[in-house]
């Protein structure tokens, strides 16, 4: 028995190392899936609104994809005009960082080969080169997203009847309850990060405005996608505004905090007090999982992975909560605070189980008026 259990967990490991592997390979055709499949959890609410209100369900499915096609290219578009604008700023900002560099040299008597081994042309052509290749990539990735995004939602109508004739009856509702759950948090976290992200994004950009930090736009884009990496992304986005703002003000310290004490306190109230209260308890995800899936999924994708770390963490972990043997992963991925939250994930469970309940009846009934008709 020993001997079987060891030989199990060699091979979970084994496979676990395969799948990684698999995915990191094939990260540029699994990536544009992934997105498409948790952007179905966001637009799936917006569409069955609009077919509650008699708007025919593909009319309803072009109109969110247009509007997310028309999102994304509005903002690459304005980050690719404030790149340009920034670029042609390049070297004033380069004269100023030098000159900084050049203080402190002398000032802490550094030796004088520091500043001709910090080659700040080399490391901004790699930057621009890099930005250049990723708007490619994301103009390409984001048509092949709503490609996949079209498909997915054509075919979700049809997802619970295909599981009702694939399975047995236990089974298919057992499926239906973990969907439901992942489709339900998935879907909240997404829409509040969505909510506060814009939020902070729009604070910073009134705020880095007023103090008069060149291209608030860039800054409120970035504050917006780095606002989707917990914890860590706070902190980089912190760093890079206050190091941007040294160079631009210094030595004008008193604007260098203003726009530090500005980015900080709005990712503190946003971040550690709007936020939480927004979400709850519903992830209850351990901090350290948060941190490890953010390793990993990096690791995996790059900085796609890490906005993308908490959304799949989540999916994973309802999984193990619902499939039989599993329950003890799903566990030790958690907070420890189950015990306020067992009373109301019983009752959210029997709310699925009855609607799988009525609609495996549903779909029991229809399959028999097909058959009917079909004899007829």
């Amino acid at each position: 028995m020993d001997n079987q259990k060891v030989n199990s967990a060699l091979l979970a490991i084994i496979v676990v190392v395969a799948v990684g592997s698999v995915l990191r390979l094939t990260g540029s055709i699994f990536l544009p899936l992934v997105l498409a499949l948790l952007l179905s959890f966001v637009s799936s609410p917006v569409i069955t609104f609009l077919t509650r209100h008699k708007v025919p369900r593909l009319l309803a499915i072009l109109s969110v994809l247009g509007i997310l096609l028309t999102f994304g290219f509005l903002i690459g578009f304005v980050v690719y005009t404030s790149t340009q604008s920034l670029l042609r700023e390049f070297p004033l900002y380069q004269r100023r960082l030098t000159g900084l560099l050049q203080d402190l040299i002398e000032r802490f008597n550094l030796p004088d080969y520091l500043l001709a081994e910090f080659n700040i042309n080399r490391i901004i052509g790699g930057l621009v080169v890099s930005i250049s290749g990723s708007f490619m990539a994301f103009f390409s990735g984001l048509l092949l997203v709503l490609v996949f995004l079209l498909f997915l939602l054509m075919e979700r109508p049809y997802l619970h009847l295909k599981m009702l004739q694939a399975f047995q009856g236990h089974t298919t509702r057992k499926i239906v309850i973990i969907l439901a759950h992942i489709n339900a948090q998935i879907g909240r976290y997404l829409s509040v990060k969505l909510l506060v992200s814009a939020v902070t994004g729009a604070v910073i950009f009134f705020s880095f405005s007023i103090i008069g930090v060149d291209f608030p736009v860039i800054w409120a884009i970035l504050t917006f996608l780095f606002n989707f990496i917990p914890s860590i992304g706070s902190i980089i986005i912190t760093l890079l505004s206050g190091t941007f703002a040294v160079v631009q003000f210094a030595p004008e310290w008193g604007s260098v905090a203003a726009t530090v004490l500005s980015m900080m306190a709005t990712q503190m109230i946003i971040g550690n007090i709007i936020d939480p209260k927004l979400l709850g308890d519903s992830l209850n995800l351990s901090p350290v999982v948060i941190l490890l899936s953010l390793l990993v999924w990096g690791w995996l994708w790059g900085v796609m992975g890490m906005f993308l770390a908490v959304p799949l963490t989540v999916a994973f972990k309802i999984a193990f909560e619902n499939i039989p043997g599993m329950e003890s992963f799903g566990i030790l991925m958690g907070t420890g605070s189950y015990r306020k939250r067992r009373r109301r994930q019983a009752q959210q469970s029997n709310q699925q189980s009855s609607r799988s309940r009525v609609f495996s009846n549903r779909g029991v009934q229809g399959k028999h008026a097909a058959q009917a008709s079909t004899d007829r």
